[in-house]
């Protein structure tokens, strides 16, 4: 099981080492502008890594591992379009569309999919009977997507997928389902590498990122392990568990739709709307988002981890849950506002001193 988990993290390392200059050269890189201020053209590496280390987990437990061609056919899809994405900007339409086959594929040929609800409204069972394969296909395109768009500071993809892995991982071996929970902890083996070089550990000139094909990645390797764990007979976790180990991915990217449909802006238009840019607009640092951040998903995380244990009910857990969302939506659509009010003051301001206080 040592090996297992060593050699992800080594092989996830060294593929950050010596991809590097085949990125720069081929141009697989990020370039700052209005949105993203990053000084220089940063390599995007950290998927194909994360690919590479996970495929070698894959190739020691494969007999342990579930439908293990079908997922790696998947990642492998995602991680060939994330990679054509980063280099040349494919259209959000063409994305979905794969994520949908994908997700059909899942469904069809490994029977992971979302047919129960658990008992999120009452003492019974919400079955999803005819609806199960579309609700799946959606549910899997928003995981995909919320950790796609959570992407937005240095470290936050890697702190807030690795408390998902960790949550899952946890509530694996309080269940006695090893091989889930060694393959959870492998993934945040893999992902540390990346992380260390994302913060500039190793320095700020051999910074990396991780790019669609590594965000895209973990989303759905997210949604295969929830479906693999809160699915069928025996399933050890609770459907609406996974709502609160995935809470702040999920939560912010359901926000961030509903405020552009409000301003009548496309949902898959790039902004900056998420959380983490308004906590360094109220005058965070990145460093000091990211901790907040990460620090607020572990506690959403071990409530979820508490509920289990305790076996609160489920419909209570949904209702906290739904009342967090709303408590979320409306606090950063006030905070938003607020923010927006001291940037006019600030203008304003700034405009009184030139025109009345020229010396």
């Amino acid at each position: 099981m040592w090996l297992s988990l060593l050699l992800p993290f080594i092989v996830s390392f060294s593929v950050l080492v010596f991809i590097r200059p085949l990125a720069q050269k081929v141009g697989l890189v990020d370039k700052p502008n209005y949105r993203k201020r990053h000084q220089g053209a940063i390599p995007l590496i950290g998927g194909i890594a994360l690919f590479i280390g996970n495929l070698s987990f894959y190739l020691l437990q494969w007999n342990e591992m579930r439908f293990p061609y079908l997922y790696l056919f998947c990642v492998t899809v995602l991680l060939v379009v994330g990679v054509f994405d980063d280099r040349f900007d494919i259209s959000p339409f063409l994305r979905a569309v794969i994520q949908i086959i994908l997700a059909g594929m899942m469904i069809h040929y490994a029977h992971l999919e979302l047919a129960s609800l658990g008992q999120i409204i009452g003492p019974f069972q919400l079955q999803l009977g005819s609806l199960s394969f579309v609700v799946t296909v959606l549910i899997t395109l928003a995981v995909i997507n919320a950790f796609n768009m959570i992407d937005g500071i240095d470290g936050l993809l890697g702190g807030l997928s690795s408390v998902t892995f960790g949550a899952v991982a946890l509530l694996m071996l309080l269940d006695g389902q090893i091989n889930l929970a060694v393959w959870c902890l492998a993934l945040i083996l893999v992902i540390l590498p990346y992380a260390l070089f994302n913060l500039g550990a190793f320095g700020v000139k051999n910074k990396v990122f991780m790019g669609d094909s590594g965000s895209t990645l973990i989303g759905f390797t997210v949604i295969w392990i929830l479906l693999l764990s809160t699915q069928g007979s025996g399933h050890p976790i609770n459907p609406v568990t996974a709502l609160w180990v995935i809470a702040i991915p999920l939560i912010d990217m359901v926000a961030v739709i509903f405020r552009r449909l409000r301003q009548g802006k496309s949902p898959f238009r790039p902004d900056r709307l998420h959380l983490h840019h308004l906590m360094m607009r109220a005058g965070l640092s990145s460093r000091q988002a990211l901790f907040l951040i990460t620090f607020v998903a572990a506690l959403f995380a071990g409530f979820g981890i508490l509920g289990e244990i305790y076996y609160i009910d489920e419909w209570i857990m949904f209702a906290l849950f739904i009342l967090l969302f709303f408590i979320y939506y409306y606090s950063i659509a006030r905070a938003w506002r607020v923010t927006r009010l001291i940037k006019r003051m600030r203008r304003r301001a700034s405009r009184y001193k030139k025109t009345h206080l020229k010396p």
